[in-house]
């Protein structure tokens, strides 16, 4: 089963209103299931004001609900993504709460190749650079996956020594080198496409980085601080998903990685294929980037 979806109820008329108030004051939850999906449908609406008070015994019957259910992962409707109060709640609990970047970091090919179309390149002449310092298996196989289709494949680490062994590998089976470095002053400055999957915002600012990159922010989305950064500095994304798997009131992304959550890497591979998840846009800081934008990236 995919993950447990849990959204705000619908209030419209008065009765239903009234029925809510009823369902708020019993701290009822409401529960559609089918073969493959879970919705808890919580009496919380912005037409109705629920006190923190009411609020925190919502939680409780939520994480209660969760627990009986024996849920780890859950996706959030866009109007509850606002509650912290929620959120801090289910996180405090151990609760994953799934938000599209998983599946973004999955796709780092699919948004390699996005961005080579639209500026009319070939990704087997391309040079990518990957920031990452955490060597787990999902990183491994995209950095390996990658360094197959690119020209160039360069890594930004201070994990220096685990990521030799990535190295090795690639050099020993398909006789591909890996560039590894850590170097602040120079690693960044020529880098044209970099994929952020770990550095935190603090820390890529310490780099000195090409003022006409584009980087792709896996991790979270982050801020370049230099004003003299005239690159394309991208935060999230869009995919088309098939209609069936559409869930309304939430983002197409998470109801995708809800899907795929707990795939190996090669099941992941062969169900994005199968359902042709393609990239729709990227989007950066004000927005959707255009073709405009990403042509005009000195290559």
């Amino acid at each position: 089963m995919r993950a447990t979806f849990i959204k705000e109820a619908e209030a419209e008329s008065f009765k239903d209103k009234l029925l809510l108030i009823i369902k708020i004051l019993f701290n009822k939850i409401d529960i559609i299931k089918n073969e493959n999906t879970k919705i808890y449908i919580v009496p919380i609406t912005n037409k109705i004001k629920c006190s923190r008070k009411m609020l925190n015994r919502l939680n409780k019957r939520i994480v209660k609900s969760l627990g009986e259910d024996g849920i780890s992962s859950v996706v959030l409707s866009e109007q509850l993504k606002n509650i912290d109060l929620l959120k801090n709640n289910l996180y405090s609990q151990n609760i994953n709460i799934l938000d599209g970047r998983y599946l973004f970091k999955v796709l780092s090919i699919q948004i390699i190749e996005y961005i080579l179309k639209v500026k009319n390149e070939n990704i087997e002449n391309s040079e990518i650079t990957i920031l990452v310092n955490d060597f787990n298996s999902l990183n491994k196989d995209i950095i390996i996956d990658i360094a197959k289709r690119v020209k160039t494949l360069n890594i930004i680490t201070n994990k220096i020594n685990k990521f030799k062994k990535v190295e090795k590998y690639l050099y020993e089976e398909y006789g591909i080198i890996l560039n590894i470095s850590n170097n602040k002053k120079t690693s960044l400055l020529k880098a044209k496409i970099i994929l952020n999957f770990d550095f935190p915002e603090e820390i890529i600012n310490q780099y000195k980085i090409n003022s006409n990159c584009i980087i792709v922010n896996i991790i979270d989305k982050i801020e370049i601080y230099s004003k003299k950064f005239n690159g394309i500095n991208i935060n999230d994304y869009i995919i088309d998903i098939p209609n069936a798997y559409i869930i309304n009131g939430f983002k197409d992304e998470e109801v995708y990685e809800s899907i795929i959550y707990n795939y190996g890497y090669n099941e992941l591979k062969i169900r994005i294929k199968q359902d042709d998840i393609s990239i729709n846009c990227l989007i950066g800081n004000r927005g959707i980037i255009s073709k405009e934008e990403f042509m005009r990236i000195i290559n």
